[in-house]
C-alpha cells in the first residue's frame, strides 16, 4: 500500500462506525457478482478434492473481477 500525504493522521481502521458500515456495504455490493454459489448437495472426498473445488471457484471469481 502506498501512503501519500501526511502519515500522522493516517490509519487503516475507520474510526466512525457509520462510515465503516457504508464502506463495507459498498465493497460487498461491488464484489457480490464475482462470487458464484457453491454446488448444492453433499460431497465426500479428500482434502485435495475440496481444495481443487475451492481453487476453481476462486479462479472463476478472479476472472469475473478482471473482466469488470
Amino acid at each position: 500500500m502506498r501512503i501519500i500525504g501526511n502519515r500522522r493522521n493516517w490509519s487503516e481502521v475507520e474510526l466512525d462506525p457509520a462510515e465503516a458500515y457504508r464502506r463495507g456495504r459498498a465493497l460487498d455490493a461491488m464484489l457480490r457478482f464475482a462470487l458464484s454459489a457453491p454446488r448444492r448437495g453433499v460431497y465426500r472426498g479428500t482434502f485435495e478434492f475440496f481444495a481443487s473445488l475451492d481453487a476453481e471457484r476462486a479462479l472463476a471469481a478472479a476472472r469475473r473481477i478482471k473482466q469488470e
